[in-house]
């Protein structure tokens, strides 16, 4: 009889907690993301309410994952690897510091690596100082307080770089000629954090996007356009945007494990992707 009911019980919780997970995916749909795929990768994911001991995700590309602590794991979201998991350990020794276009990062040695394979060289190689765009690198990633840079504008050589203030800033790279050396010619605030509430901890820049996202230590922002209805419907008018909250990353605080502005991922392995 005991076996009966501790039976019933467990079926009685994973229905509660699949009709949960259902209000969650409603409403994260609703909120303007599509139902996409599942992601297996049990290193962070907690097994309860009461798990703390699991990793968190710093940042999450196309092929890889930086934990908060600097360690690479490479990601397959449309196929599980041997292991039977949508991520492995990278074989590398890499601690990565901060990262530049999710391709090269900064190891906390201070050196430069190809986080993927470019110009039929490795990923995790650290990259010489023969690479054309190693003074571009050196430039942005050299400082101590800085943790994320995005390109911009490649034409106007414009980045913007993430530091440990919580700002981002603009800064325009230029050179005189084909033989001078480059040089940073400008540096001011892009998105201040006083604008935000506090610090900025994570973003990503795709210009006028949805793609577009800023994320400080309990909110996300991400870039809406405003006048929808319009541009979706007339030719001739063109899409405004503007930096909004979005409500659904407090509402769901404790059950989104990553977003990097493409992907949203819950604990219950969903991911969805920002619907167009």
């Amino acid at each position: 009889m005991k076996k009966v009911f501790k039976y019933s019980f467990l079926f009685v919780v994973i229905l509660l907690c699949t009709a949960c997970n259902g209000s969650i995916t409603r409403d994260i749909r609703h909120a303007g993301f599509s139902i996409s795929n599942k992601f297996v990768c049990d290193w962070f994911f907690p097994q309860d309410k009461e798990d703390t001991s699991y990793r968190r995700i710093r940042y999450l590309t196309e092929n890889h994952l930086i934990d908060k602590d600097g360690k690479i794991y490479e990601v397959s979201l449309s196929q599980p690897y041997q292991n039977k998991q949508n991520c492995k350990e990278a074989g590398t020794d890499i601690t990565v510091k901060a990262i530049f276009d999710n391709s090269i990062v900064k190891g906390i040695d201070d050196k430069y690596y190809y986080l993927v394979a470019q110009n039929n060289v490795s990923s995790y190689s650290e990259i010489p100082t023969t690479d054309n765009s190693y003074e571009i690198y050196d430039l942005l990633l050299k400082e101590v307080d800085i943790v994320k840079v995005v390109t911009a504008n490649s034409s106007t050589g414009e980045y913007y770089v993430l530091k440990t203030d919580g700002n981002i800033y603009s800064y325009i790279i230029t050179k005189k000629d084909y033989n001078s050396p480059s040089t940073v010619s400008t540096i001011a605030i892009a998105y201040n954090k006083g604008d935000y509430g506090s610090k900025i901890i994570d973003f990503n820049y795709a210009g006028n996007s949805l793609n577009t996202f800023i994320k400080t230590e309990d909110k996300i922002y991400r870039l809406r356009i405003t006048n929808s209805a319009e541009c979706t419907k007339y030719a001739d008018i063109e899409c405004t945007y503007a930096m909004k909250e979005d409500p659904i990353f407090v509402e769901y605080k404790d059950r989104i494990i990553m977003y990097n502005g493409s992907l949203l991922i819950t604990d219950y392995n969903q991911v969805f992707t920002v619907a167009s």
